[in-house]
């Protein structure tokens, strides 16, 4: 870096940062003079401003007496700042910023609007400068971990991954625990007191407060953190203040973080050659083969790990997936790089497998054909150089494809990428275009890379609950001495290790029998050729807002718009495949269950159709069909053309039939394992929709109909006689937008139009009488879930109403951080809280859901009534007309305005698509909402609350799910059943009208 003039203070990189060919963005890259890495981004388009800041230090660098203070000091830094205020409770706190600590970082993002970007980087800059660690915030903030940690219990993502780090080396700090809960940060017992108050004279805050202190000053130094600002202001202003802001940061003392330059594996021999048995909370069959590998970071030119899983994500003949699915043994594969420990210079590398029963009794063939493919990849790179060149050189074509005409990312999403690079100590030559793009083949690297993924170094976890008992373990592996079950310290996850017999086992040999058959592929055939742009992009002119229904019959209508915003190559086609066939347990069952059948049978063409950057998204519901493939235009008709293909001419076989159905129940069943507050939003979805059925008993209770002549029938009916509503936009011409509806309606051999699919709007809400308050209260089942989850809905009223949606919107402005303060950070009522303006199939309502291990839903919603009465009332009764409009008016109507001006073709298509479902074919939702707000006073919205939401309102309606864990008192009185509970509700079947919106509705 070049040094700045004697007046600033900073220091600017001067050589070259690779851009796209269509990233316009001004960049600067600095270095402050107490050694803090900025990088300035000036972007003209952006549609808001962001700061992102990646600090080098993380869960990693835990103190060894305090597990969990890197995501605790996390947690406090958000609470405040001695900027903002220092001599009561911090009132600094970011927003809806948001904040996350792994293994050797700590992220911070923030989003602004352009107008206040100064105010919003000094904020940011004395949160991590001057944050207050007072007392009673260190308590609710100790509460807060202590809860999200109870969260994760019954998570097996996250029990699995502890489980992986507890079963290192000996000693081995990547062991460690490192969420935090109540009793690493306060030695002051397991759990916390119940009354959920300061205990007078606790010595463990005073304690906790000056180790917090002493890692704070340690580790959050100006040296170790890397900021991103990107905007709209000029690039000097944008450098201005972050010189400004960011210069007071103390440098510190503790250096940056170190380059490793040595492979430190967690793992010694003893944990290598291992087969780990999981028991799960939910019911899986799943074989996951891992492996520690020297870190790739530095590696992104060549990404050796990439051409293995180029080749494992792979459906097609000759593939790992299609010789063990046809085998009967998988119904799924994925394989990915996991993040590691970048200072020890390792990472993880794993290769999962879902598994089905046979699968379970022949797991040691799965994993033995895995080896064997590994080892016909790696023999490609030696022993036909040619073939393994041409397939290098095909990854880094899509690469580049990718990286040219790759789409934006939201502002703060960007900024936090681009200072995790930072981090990452990538060459600012490369810092954008880097970890995209791979531009070099390196086959002796390549090689050496796919010969440490052997049998003898891996690590098999067999994950399953019930199904754990069918494994078969023969001789392959034998007991290490005192194997038995043991559980994890502080997940309590059951398991066993158990060794390999001998990594020369015939079972793993390369020459097994169960790997005959695999070979590897040639070129993809989705990768696009032609790149020419139907002109619609016109210098000067704006965009057109809306797409033109150019069919309407009575078959199908379509909608279609030319790209004339972006001038890309690039396209997205949306068909929705509507029938008559009614909504029941037994349909939405088989709908399940045809799904399954036919996301498997397209599974080849849409893993490579996603290799070349075409997304498609399918699923059959409601007794229809839906697709929608976003991409570069020159293959979209291909793709679909297949598909449809594809899907009408498929034919049920008893085999792949019999696994989709125990995929279907195992999913149904797990449902019943859920978080409680998901459970609880299910079921008040369930009781306010029209034609809902009770998703998970009455759909299991239907498994016994399930035949191949069923399972054939439906799709013949689903086929048999639909209306077609479509959506061509991109680029592509109204003829070509008019010929893929043709091919859709030929293939389906479209004849007799229907009656009820042409309603765009198919199911309804219901609307609660008035003044009325209704509770569903039923325990969770999961017994071993500590958890109750609360979901609380206001129903406002019809979803058409552009002035009752712009005062839900401010009004949950406005709510959402008073009770977040009050009940989440002050109360510590629970971790997972969820406050938002619902809109529903037909209605719109305030809707507030809470997840609590200390709480019954019971005391939840108490002091959720009467925080809305106490804080939110009251808040609206002091609200000046200056804040109002500055803060909560303005930002919310400038936002409505910015989704008319989407970031990429995709985002654009989605937002039309919105409109088509909802009924707004004048395209103008979000301009009518905006111009609602822009109306609106303090007044409107206070008395919005007192009609809509006061717990004392006689026209309130009111109603919310209790979910209660076996910890929590039951009720005074039994719980009643679902339907029945639903039948009280709508005694004459009100429902909500759902007519179009117009501007008579405002």
């Amino acid at each position: 870096m070049s040094s700045g003039s004697n007046s600033e203070p900073y220091s600017v990189y001067t050589g070259l940062i690779r851009q796209g060919e269509a990233d316009h963005r001004q960049l600067r890259l600095i270095r402050l003079q107490n050694g803090m890495q900025v990088l300035l981004i000036h972007d003209v388009n952006s549609p808001t401003s962001a700061v992102g800041l990646c600090l080098s230090a993380g869960l990693l660098h835990d103190p060894v007496d305090c597990p969990g203070l890197a995501h605790f000091c996390e947690h406090m830094v958000l609470e405040g700042e001695e900027y903002i205020n220092s001599d009561k409770y911090p009132t600094g706190r970011i927003g809806s910023d948001t904040a996350a600590t792994i293994f050797r970082e700590t992220n911070y993002e923030s989003t602004i609007d352009h107008y206040a970007l100064e105010d919003k980087i000094q904020r940011f800059a004395a949160f991590l400068s001057r944050p207050v660690f007072l007392k009673n915030v260190i308590f609710e903030q100790v509460l807060c971990v202590h809860s999200e940690f109870q969260n994760y219990l019954q998570d097996d993502e996250r029990r699995i991954a502890d489980l992986d780090k507890y079963l290192s080396k000996s000693g081995d700090p990547w062991s460690a625990f490192d969420i935090g809960n109540w009793e690493t940060l306060t030695a002051a017992g397991k759990v916390p007191p119940s009354h959920g108050k300061i205990d007078d004279g606790a010595e463990w805050i005073e304690t906790l407060r000056s180790k917090l202190q002493e890692w704070y000053s340690k580790y959050y130094c100006a040296n170790r953190m890397h900021l991103v600002i990107i905007g709209s202001h000029p690039i000097d202003e944008l450098t201005s203040m972050a010189a400004k802001y960011f210069s007071p940061v103390t440098a510190g003392t503790v250096g940056p973080q170190a380059s490793a330059t040595t492979f430190d594996s967690p793992w010694s021999a003893d944990e290598e050659g291992t087969v780990v048995l999981v028991k799960t909370v939910k019911e899986l069959r799943e074989i996951e083969v891992r492996w520690i590998m020297p870190s790739q970071t530095l590696l992104y030119r060549v990404k050796p790990l990439d051409y293995l899983t180029r080749f494992l994500h792979h459906r097609g003949e000759g593939s790992l997936y299609r010789i063990l699915r046809d085998r009967g043994w998988i119904d799924g594969l994925s394989a990915s790089r996991y993040a590691g420990d970048r200072e020890r210079g390792f990472e993880t590398y794993y290769v999962a497998f879902t598994v089905t029963e046979s699968g379970w009794h022949a797991w040691e063939a799965v994993v033995a054909a895995l080896h064997k493919y590994i080892s016909l990849v790696r023999d490609t790179v030696i022993k036909d150089p040619e073939f393994a060149c041409a397939v290098q050189q095909e990854l880094c074509s899509l690469s580049d494809l990718d990286f040219r005409f790759r789409e934006t990312l939201k502002p703060a999403a960007e900024a936090n990428l681009l200072g995790t690079n930072l981090a990452k100590r990538i060459p600012p030559v490369d810092l954008i275009m880097g970890p995209y793009v791979t531009e070099a083949w390196d086959a002796p690297l390549v090689s050496a890379t796919l010969a440490m993924l052997t049998p003898c170094k891996a690590r098999v976890m067999l994950k399953g609950r019930e199904s754990l008992k069918d494994v078969e373990l023969r001789g392959t592996c034998v007991a290490i001495d005192g194997a038995a079950w043991s559980q994890t310290p502080w997940f309590n996850t059951e398991h066993m290790v158990l060794r390999y017999a001998g990594c020369n086992s015939p079972t793993y040999s390369s020459d097994d029998a169960t790997a005959e058959g695999l070979h590897l592929f040639g070129p993809n055939p989705y990768v696009p050729k032609d790149f020419t742009v139907v002109d619609g992009k016109k210098d000067g002119v704006e965009p057109i807002l809306a797409p033109r229904k150019i069919v309407e019959t009575s078959l199908a209508r379509l909608w279609y718009k030319l790209d004339d915003r972006f001038g890309e190559s690039k396209g997205s086609v949306t068909f929705d495949i509507r029938s008559d066939l009614e909504d029941t347990p037994r349909g939405e069952l088989f709908d399940l269950i045809l799904a399954k059948l036919l996301s498997d049978h397209i599974s080849e063409d849409l893993a490579s159709a996603a290799q070349c950057f075409l997304k498609c998204s399918f699923y059959c519901q409601s007794g229809g069909l839906f697709v929608t493939i976003s991409g570069f235009s020159d293959k979209i008709p291909v793709l679909l053309e297949v598909v449809i293909n594809k899907v009408v001419n498929f034919v049920v076989t008893p085999d792949s039939l019999q696994l989709a159905q125990d995929y279907a129940r195992r999913r149904l069943q797990n449902a019943f394992l859920g978080s409680p507050v998901d459970r609880a939003e299910g079921t008040l979805e369930y009781l306010l929709e029209e034609d809902a059925t009770e998703s998970v008993a009455e759909k299991l209770g239907e498994m016994d109909a399930v035949n191949v002549s069923a399972i054939q029938e439906r799709l013949s009916n689903i086929v048999k006689e639909v209306y077609i509503l479509g959506l061509v936009h991109g680029n592509f011409t109204e003829q070509s937008a008019r010929d893929m509806l043709q091919l859709v309606q030929e293939v389906l051999r479209c004849r007799n139009p229907t009656s009820k699919a042409s309603e765009v709007i198919s199911t309804r809400n219901y609307f609660l009488p008035e003044g009325r308050n209704f509770v569903y209260d039923a325990p969770n089942n999961n017994k071993a879930d500590e958890n109750s989850g609360l979901a609380w809905v206001c129903q406002i009223g019809e979803k058409t109403s552009a002035l009752l949606r712009a005062r839900l919107i401010l009004f949950t402005a406005i709510a959402t951080s008073s009770i977040c303060d009050q009940l989440r950070y002050r109360e510590a009522l629970g971790y997972t809280f969820k406050v938002k303006g619902h809109v529903g199939s037909t209605t719109i309502a305030f809707r507030v859901s809470i997840q609590s291990s200390t709480h019954s839903p019971a005391y939840l919603e108490q002091r959720l009534e009467a925080c809305l009465i106490e804080q939110v009332r009251q808040r609206l009764l002091e609200m000046q007309a200056d804040e109002f409009e500055r803060t909560f008016k303005l930002p919310r109507a400038r936002g409505l305005r910015r989704r008319r001006q989407p970031a990429n073709v995709h985002r654009e298509a989605s937002m039309f698509w919105q409109c088509i479902s909802a009924r707004d074919t004048e395209f103008n939702h979000d301009e009518l909402v905006a111009q609602s707000i822009e109306s609106l006073k303090p007044v409107d919205v206070l008395q919005f609350f007192d009609e809509y939401i006061d717990p004392r309102a006689r026209t309130r309606r009111k109603l919310s799910v209790h979910l209660r864990s076996a910890r929590h008192a039951p009720p005074e009185t039994p719980s009643v059943d679902l339907q029945a509970f639903r039948s009280t509700l709508f005694p004459n079947n009100t429902l909500s009208k759902g007519t179009p919106l117009t501007q008579t509705n405002v």
